[in-house]
């Protein structure tokens, strides 16, 4: 699969890197998001911007350019995200945590097996569930099972993006400012797919 190439007409890798590059102000975001993801108490800043941009993309706004970094908003948001990110992955880690304790025991592969396949729903899902919750504002829509497994109803999409992600993580891990360009370009791409089929806002938490 090509890294620059859309699905079925859809955004292209190319086209969500335009679009930050597009926003007048993309550099100082950048190097704003880039600096504060290493510093770990701080992570939450980045990672909430972040949130503001899916959210953004979802409603179709960063035509008109990046969302604007708000500290109190983006450290609410990543707030938000961390503690979804956590529950995400509860039980993945603690069936691996169980499979550690029983490494001598005949259990053991059984419990990793079980592990490993959890975490990997649970990092499949984990996108769109945030895209849930962006696009209803509430937190408790990012667990409901009847939101999560609508997916399957574009999953080729999702996979396409996800795989596209995936890649540019891969190819800018290591360089924080690149790699919080890449986030942002991922965070296009991500909402305009998810942005089709998410549900209409409801009550905030």
């Amino acid at each position: 699969m090509s890294i620059g190439g859309g699905m079925m007409g859809k955004m292209s890798v190319t086209e969500a890197l335009k679009k930050v590059l597009d926003d007048e102000h993309w550099m100082r975001k950048t190097l704003l998001g880039g600096v504060l993801l290493w510093i770990p108490v701080l992570f939450f800043f980045p990672k909430g911007y972040l949130m503001q941009l899916l959210r953004a993309a979802i409603r179709r706004e960063t035509d008109r350019g990046l969302p604007t970094w708000s500290a109190s908003e983006s450290f609410i948001l990543g707030a938000k995200a961390f503690a979804i990110w956590v529950l995400y992955y509860v039980l993945p880690a603690l069936f691996l945590w169980l499979a550690h304790l029983n490494r001598a025991n005949p259990a053991y592969s059984t419990l990793l097996t079980i592990g490993i396949v959890l975490a990997v729903l649970s990092t499949l899902f984990l996108p769109w569930g945030a895209a849930v919750w962006l696009s209803t504002g509430s937190v408790r829509s990012a667990f409901d099972i009847r939101r999560l497994l609508k997916v399957f109803g574009f999953l080729g999409e999702y996979l396409d993006v996800f795989v596209r992600c995936l890649l540019l993580v891969v190819f800018s891990a290591g360089m924080p400012f690149a790699g919080f360009f890449a986030a942002m370009a991922c965070m296009q791409l991500l909402g305009e797919v998810t942005g089709r089929y998410v549900e209409q806002p409801e009550a905030k938490d």
